[in-house]
């Protein structure tokens, strides 16, 4: 696939309809992924080559379907996030109950005892099976408060599982941009991005910026190189989390640096795994969910007080 990006002060609309005109292949439109309100469309390589010097000729940006990756490696200890962080200690002021939250991963084993009644929806734009990186972020977030296993951050809110990841962890920025668009689309409030890329991405940073303009707060994971802060956390409109230690330190491979906006625990942490288990990862990837869930609960309060208040007058 390409990545097309077009300059803003071009009508998308024309610049799309001149396209199809030239391209004039039959179902050829069934090919493309557009985005109007970002100037973006993405379509087959192959289509792109046949007819590149006619898309040139508009200048756009353009881009490879670059693979985009979850931020985690696996541990054997004891978790400690929730306790550290004090989210316990807010659940007088709501657990996150009614906070819309869309977890874009490797997809959420929804059966499982303490996220079955969280999960509320999802969409599926990967294909293949889930390998368990998705389940355990949606975990962190919010595994339920039954007195069985772990608790999560916000035990009390909405889940939507987004499958953009294959089971190798792996996704095609094509799919992150759907993902995101879903979200918006289906009136979101939270994203959690566990993943990261090294390079920017224009059409991804339209998407991002479309995504704030709809005021959906975006939390992401800021990488395990120990180095610079990856996309698409290091854009302004997301929060950017590195990962702690037990010792409230920056763990030695966390991103840290320009764009880094939090840090949370990100080591040795305990949560969710298919098949009804638990399983201890470190990574970035376990930080984000973490600040996500106290975004969550930070959500509810504020309704809550909005709620007495009208209930008041």
């Amino acid at each position: 696939m390409k990545i097309l990006t077009f300059r803003k002060n071009l009508s998308f609309p024309s610049v799309l309809k001149a396209l199809q005109t030239k391209i004039n292949t039959p179902n050829a439109h069934r090919l493309w992924h557009t985005y109007e309100d970002i100037s973006t469309v993405c379509l087959p390589a192959s289509l792109f080559e046949k007819h590149r010097s006619h898309f040139m000729k508009y200048a756009p940006a353009v881009e490879e379907n670059v693979t985009v990756s979850v931020h985690a490696a696996e541990t054997d200890d004891i978790p400690w996030g929730v306790s550290y962080l004090g989210g316990d200690r807010l659940w007088r002021n709501g657990k996150g109950a009614g906070v819309r939250i869309a977890v874009i991963d490797t997809g959420i084993a929804r059966k499982h005892f303490e996220l079955r009644d969280r999960v509320k929806g999802g969409v599926r734009i990967a294909g293949g099976g889930i390998n368990g990186h998705g389940t355990h972020v949606a975990g962190i977030i919010a595994s339920s408060l039954n007195h069985r296993g772990i608790v999560g951050v916000s035990p009390e809110a909405e889940l939507y599982d987004v499958k953009a990841f294959g089971p190798d962890g792996k996704a095609s920025l094509t799919n992150i941009l759907r993902g995101i668009d879903w979200s918006i689309k289906n009136k979101m409030q939270v994203i959690n991005m566990s993943f990261g890329m090294p390079q920017p991405s224009e059409a991804l940073h339209r998407m991002i910026q479309k995504a704030a303009s709809h005021n959906i707060i975006m939390v992401a994971s800021a990488g395990n190189n120990g180095k610079a802060v990856e996309y698409p956390a290091r854009y302004s409109q997301v929060i950017a989390v590195g990962a702690l230690n037990e010792n409230g330190r920056l763990a030695d491979f966390s991103s840290r640096g320009a764009g880094l906006n939090q840090t949370a625990p990100g080591v040795d942490i305990l949560s969710t795994w298919p098949g009804n288990r638990f399983k201890k990862l470190s990574g970035t990837s376990m930080a984000a969910p973490h600040v996500t869930g106290m975004v969550a609960l930070r959500l509810a309060s504020r309704n809550r007080t909005a709620s007495s208040q009208k209930a008041a007058n």
